[in-house]
């Protein structure tokens, strides 16, 4: 949850840079655009591997509830 907010966080900061015009004066235009865009790819990274993760995190819980107890398994 916490890639996910990060990414979220930064992709909202940059939408909202946008719409604010230039942030770094002085900068030219097609490296700032190639600065948003390499942020915003950082952004949607954040958050997709905040997902996965979750997801793994989840199927690992799910796979420790079906185990049975400690105390039934049997020693091999």
């Amino acid at each position: 949850m916490l890639l996910m907010g990060l990414g979220l966080t930064l992709g909202a900061a940059v939408g909202l840079g946008m719409l604010l015009g230039p942030a770094i004066p002085g900068l030219p235009w097609l490296v700032a655009v190639g600065l948003v865009k390499l942020t915003l790819a950082g952004s949607l990274g954040l958050i997709g591997a905040g997902a996965v993760l979750r997801r793994l995190a989840i199927r690992a819980e799910q796979r420790e509830a079906m185990l049975p107890p400690v105390d039934d398994r049997r020693e091999s």
